[in-house]
């Protein structure tokens, strides 16, 4: 099946359900595209706001996060910076899906590493430019995609991204489409979930096993 996973590295649970698809891939035959986008974004235009704002709900989500990633087994912790400005970053993961795409996997999990894993910069051009290499790109080719998250096309792309995601019923992150190959390509068919809880349900629905988040 097809999977389009949109995410932003400011949201924990969209690093979690990237890593349960990026341990499924094979199990599950999966085509995996991932879609960068801006949650901020998301949120304005469909009126939504960061559940770590709303008093009641912060100090579930705090917690919530810190089991959850025990049992996903993803080192994860609040950063420093909570919401982080991730918009940097985001338009750098739009340059490495346009121009070096067989980097997106490792650049997402470095940056939710740097950012969620060890409270690192991911805000500043030095710090995405580790980033790169942590994920296994030369500095000097990295310099030069950082270079290009200033460029109107990529900045661009990021917005049409993140309306594209809203026009699709989107909400927040982590937000996946599902579809069986079988059925062609297009948009008819498409099942959207919602985030890193229900990967139980998208394989009963698709037939497909579950082994929970560590198969």
């Amino acid at each position: 099946m097809k999977v389009e996973l949109f995410y932003d590295i400011v949201s924990p649970y969209s690093y979690l359900a990237f890593e349960v698809f990026c341990r499924y891939r094979a199990l599950w035959d999966t085509d995996l595209v991932l879609r960068p986008a801006f949650l901020g974004g998301v949120m304005k235009a469909t009126g939504n706001v960061p559940p770590a704002t709303l008093p009641q709900r912060a100090p579930y989500l705090l917690r919530d996060v810190h089991r959850t990633a025990s049992f996903f087994d993803v080192k994860l912790g609040f950063p420093s910076e909570f919401p982080g400005n991730t918009l940097a970053a985001m338009r750098l993961l739009t340059v490495v899906e346009r121009e070096k795409r067989e980097k997106l996997v490792d650049l997402s999990r470095a940056l939710w590493q740097r950012h969620w894993g060890r409270d690192d910069d991911i805000k500043t051009p030095a710090g995405l430019v580790a980033g790169c290499v942590e994920a296994g790109i030369p500095q000097a080719e990295g310099e030069k995609l950082v270079e290009r998250t200033g460029d109107p096309a990529i900045k661009e792309a990021l917005k049409a991204a993140t309306d594209e995601v809203v026009a699709r019923g989107a909400f927040g992150f982590p937000a996946f489409f599902v579809k069986p190959l079988s059925r062609g390509e297009g948009g008819d068919g498409d099942e959207m979930f919602f985030g890193s809880d229900r990967f139980e349900l998208l394989a009963h629905m698709y037939g497909l096993p579950w082994r929970g988040p560590k198969p």
